[in-house]
């Protein structure tokens, strides 16, 4: 055990506040400026030196021209972003609070700013490129920023969902993006946004070890959200398909990228026995991506909403049994 600590998780706490640390001193009232992770403090630091301001980011007083055969395509995949952005404070901002070092602490304080930014961005421009009012979100849009990103009380979870597969996920639908716009403002604000979530992501890395803990403790529920999640991502992009056929952004491609580096990160961490169950879930669950938006109408209620606890429960049971997986996976 005190090898996995070595490996993975924080040495001295510098971030929590408890009547402990008020008492006797230490946590958030540590002040000798030591850093062990170097590496996660150096990407504050970063996020310092590349700030960027909203309002003076491009002339917002201009008219955005986009080629209007991919116009609309665009507006799409951004207003289908932006609630996330939005998401992404509310998650930044609570592991802000439930991390363990000062590093860690200062960056995702940061982040939440960022994160802010990108939604105030994304709300200004996607209007001037199409002419008319944001969209409302749709509920399985909804359904997916909540209940995929934001859970207060797992910080391995919203570290994962954020950082490692949400900012991968965007990183790559930006990128396509950028490769269809052709209006100098919008490429502007998108390579912006595009900066801070590698950043993002590769604070992922340097900081989902400080959730070591939190991470082995709550797995099972874990991954069987991660394979919720990533169902619900599949019906939430559905009425995206014309769009990012459009744009060429082949979503399986994009969910087998954020999975395997999702994959990478975690394989650094000391190993649990059915990570070789949960990796074999992953590959089938992408393979049968179709018929998974069929097999969701089963967790549904009679008015259409559907059934979280039942639907986690089902991932949860496949995690276990390869009989469950089948009739989670079957049309």
């Amino acid at each position: 055990m005190a090898r996995e600590r070595k490996r993975a998780g924080v040495a001295r706490d510098t971030a929590s506040m408890t009547w402990r640390h008020i008492l006797f001193g230490g946590g958030v009232f540590d002040t000798t400026g030591e850093h062990p992770n170097k590496k996660g403090w150096d990407i504050f630091e970063l996020g310092q030196r590349s700030f960027w301001a909203v309002p003076s980011a491009i002339p917002w007083d201009e008219p955005i021209r986009e080629d209007p055969k991919y116009a609309d395509a665009i507006a799409a995949m951004l207003a289908f972003l932006c609630p996330g952005e939005k998401a992404a404070v509310t998650g930044a901002s609570y592991l802000s609070n439930l991390v363990k070092s000062e590093e860690a602490k200062f960056y995702f304080a940061e982040q939440a700013l960022e994160e802010a930014k990108h939604y105030d961005a994304l709300r200004r421009l996607i209007p001037k490129i199409t002419g008319r009012p944001m969209p409302p979100t749709s509920p399985w849009v909804r359904l997916l920023y909540s209940f995929g990103v934001v859970d207060k009380d797992d910080p391995a979870f919203m570290m994962g969902s954020i950082n490692i597969v949400g900012e991968h996920l965007a990183n790559q639908i930006f990128h396509k993006i950028n490769h269809r716009a052709t209006d100098p403002n919008t490429k502007k604000i998108i390579a912006l946004i595009g900066k801070d979530e590698s950043r993002h992501i590769g604070a992922g890395q340097r900081f989902f070890p400080e959730v070591y803990d939190s991470f082995r403790k709550n797995r099972h529920e874990i991954f069987a959200k991660n394979l919720a999640t990533t169902i619900v991502l599949a019906i939430a992009s559905y009425e995206l398909v014309n769009q990012m056929k459009l744009l060429e952004i082949d979503l399986a491609d994009v969910m087998d990228a954020m999975y395997k580096h999702y994959e990478d990160v975690t394989g650094s961490l000391p190993p649990f026995p059915e990570q070789g169950l949960r990796d074999l879930l992953m590959k089938l669950l992408k393979e049968a991506t179709p018929r998974t938006i069929h097999a969701i109408a089963a967790m549904t209620d009679d008015d259409g909403r559907v059934e979280m606890r039942r639907f986690v429960a089902a991932c949860e049971a496949a995690m276990k049994s390869p009989r469950a997986l089948r009739d989670l996976l079957a049309a």
